[in-house]
C-alpha cells in the first residue's frame, strides 16, 4: 500500500487530556502527519481517542 507524506489532518473539536484529567478543549485541532497510508489517515480522522506520545531522542523530548 502506498504512503502519502506531509499531510494536514483536520481532527475537529477535541478535549485535551493528560491521563484522565481534562485540561481544556480545542475547537478545531489539526496535525501534520509525516507519513501514512490513506487507510491509516481515515482511521486517524474517525478515531474517538488519539494518543500523542513523545518519542525519546527526538528534538524537544526533554533534552537541553
Amino acid at each position: 500500500m502506498s504512503k502519502v507524506t506531509n499531510v494536514i489532518v483536520n481532527l475537529g473539536p477535541r478535549m485535551l487530556m493528560v491521563g484522565k484529567e481534562v485540561l481544556g478543549t480545542a475547537d478545531n485541532m489539526s496535525i501534520e502527519v509525516a507519513e501514512a497510508t490513506e487507510e491509516e489517515l481515515e482511521k486517524l480522522k474517525s478515531a474517538y481517542e488519539i494518543r500523542l506520545v513523545k518519542m525519546v531522542g527526538e528534538s524537544g523530548a526533554g533534552g537541553h
